[in-house]
């Protein structure tokens, strides 16, 4: 009777278990769908489902700088072909920036950043991110092979262009980008300065802030799940997207900016993400009134003023 209770208990063990991480499965598979990979809303160039869901294409027209362009291409590490845009001012300059889009964007969320730039005289690269507009690739990472794709942009102008002295600059996702990327080993001289604005201290921080603050939901065990899953199915995991760390091993100054009225990404990361940083020189400016990744409109004198004054002891004459 005995060895029946217990095979009785042990089976009942096996298939709660296994109920379990079948469930875990399916549910972390469908988050990673839902939120990391594009064409699961439309077609395959169509953002994740979760970003779809909340700006329908007819949503997403921006104006393109009226200067002279021309396309850019690039194969990362792991063999995806990457586009850009290559926008040059009116008069020579070795000034650059590239401009990083944010989570479900491409680069032409980045135009109107881009437009102030070229009015300041900067060479600007506009760059699809992977598993962005037309570059390739299934899965967004939350900043972590995007910054890799970055800094082989930065790579690339330092190659054309020696001379060139460059920013980086990202908004929300983007911002993870370029703060990840500060730190890379393989970033070129050429990087002078670092400008993020809407960034998060990190993936899963970001994340779970979300699951609870808008879907009212536990991060555990939904957010172990959807880690677990990301590195299986995305390959990557959570927590290789912390620009908190990636800050305290800044190689070029850094400007943090961000929306007080941000309710996707927390102000006090912004100020944790200072706070961290060690960057040979760093700033921080807060837009009042600014909601999540909209502070180059809402305070657009403060703004790019800040970044005329912060970087020009960087730039030359050119």
């Amino acid at each position: 009777m005995k060895k029946i209770l217990i095979s009785c208990l042990l089976t009942a063990v096996v298939m709660t278990v296994s109920f379990v991480l079948g469930a875990g499965y399916f549910i972390g598979n469908y988050l990673v769908s839902f939120g990391l990979e594009r064409g699961t809303f439309g077609g395959h160039t169509e953002p994740p489902r979760a970003f779809a869901l909340l700006m329908p294409p007819e949503s997403r027209k921006y104006d393109r700088p009226d200067y002279l362009s021309e396309p850019w291409e690039l194969q990362s590490e792991d063999g995806l072909h990457l586009t850009a845009t290559h926008f040059s001012p009116e008069e020579s300059s070795n000034k650059w920036v590239i401009v990083a889009h944010g989570y479900g964007c491409n680069q032409t969320n980045s135009y109107y950043i881009a437009e102030n730039y070229l009015m300041m005289g900067y060479h600007v690269l506009t760059p699809d991110l992977r598993a962005s507009g037309e570059s390739q690739g299934q899965f967004l990472t939350m900043g972590y092979k995007e910054s890799a794709d970055v800094t082989a942009w930065a790579g690339l102008i330092a190659m054309r262009y020696p001379e060139a002295h460059i920013v980086l600059h990202g908004v929300s996702m983007g911002a993870a980008t370029v703060m990840l990327a500060s730190d890379d080993e393989n970033l070129p001289a050429q990087v002078v300065a670092c400008v993020e604005d809407s960034g998060y201290t990190s993936a899963f921080d970001l994340l779970a802030h979300q699951m609870k603050d808008s879907f009212g939901l536990p991060p555990f065990p939904a957010m172990n799940l959807l880690d677990w899953r990301c590195r299986e199915v995305a390959g990557f995991s959570l927590n290789q997207a912390v620009p908190v760390q990636a800050v305290k091993d800044s190689k070029v100054p850094m400007l943090f900016i961000h929306g007080l009225k941000d309710t996707l990404v927390p102000p006090a990361m912004a100020q944790e993400l200072y706070d961290a940083a060690v960057a040979p020189r760093k700033e921080i400016l807060f837009i009042e009134e600014a909601v999540h990744g909209a502070a180059s409109q809402t305070g657009q004198e403060q703004y790019f003023k800040t970044i005329r004054d912060f970087v020009k002891p960087y730039m030359t004459k050119g």
